[in-house]
């Protein structure tokens, strides 16, 4: 997964930007048919059917339904990354509160938008007990992306005094591992939570810590 910038590459020609938005188009189908059925139910005619063209036709794109599944993930990881980085630029010039309560925003709606998708995910890792290797991976490699975004945001931080600059290095681990639990017990136990309660939590937790407000 590379998230940089590719600003310096050649322009698409019309073939491979056509190639792309269909098959854009037929994991956007794939979504949303394992979203119906089932990630093992689903079958790769189920899929073909959903986008208008043939079993072949989609064999052309993805060898089988594992390296379908592989590219969902991976697009989805971009998508998030790229949300991010249009937030940031967005909100730069604002508070360090703000700008955090953006980037969580991002994260929790974008769970939320695929969040079928990603409830499945997660029950077929639980019920293997395991990660396949390059799915961890991917894995980590996607909330690594994610904990150097809080991190560089994590500067504005100190240096507005809202975080103390001693612990600065804890502070990625700290508020992504709370995000994570969120979004696994909400993924485990099947049932979305109102994306602003969250951000509210999140942040009072983060910036002012869980002991009682005095008076």
């Amino acid at each position: 997964m590379s998230p940089r910038s590719t600003s310096g590459s050649k322009p698409q020609s019309l073939r491979a930007r056509l190639k792309e938005e269909a098959r854009a188009t037929i994991l956007d189908a794939a979504e949303q048919v394992l979203a119906e059925q089932g990630l093992h139910a689903a079958r790769m005619d189920d899929i073909a059917a959903r986008v208008g063209v043939s079993v072949g036709t989609l064999y052309n794109y993805f060898e089988d339904r594992q390296q379908l599944l592989a590219a969902l993930r991976d697009v989805r990881g971009r998508e998030l990354l790229a949300m991010l980085d249009t937030e940031l630029e967005r909100s730069r010039g604002q508070p360090y509160r703000a700008r955090l309560q953006g980037l969580l925003r991002c994260i929790l709606e974008h769970s939320q938008l695929h969040f079928r998708l990603f409830s499945l995910m997660l029950e077929d890792v639980m019920q293997r007990g395991v990660a396949r290797g390059q799915d961890l991976n991917d894995h980590h490699a996607l909330w690594r992306e994610i904990s150097r975004r809080v991190e560089d945001l994590g500067r504005q931080g100190v240096e507005e005094g809202a975080l103390r600059p001693e612990d600065a290095r804890h502070y990625p681990t700290v508020l992504l591992g709370m995000v994570r639990e969120m979004l696994f017990r909400q993924l485990t136990e099947k049932q979305p939570e109102p994306v602003d309660a969250l951000i509210s939590l999140l942040l009072r937790c983060f910036l002012e810590g869980a002991a009682p407000r005095p008076g």
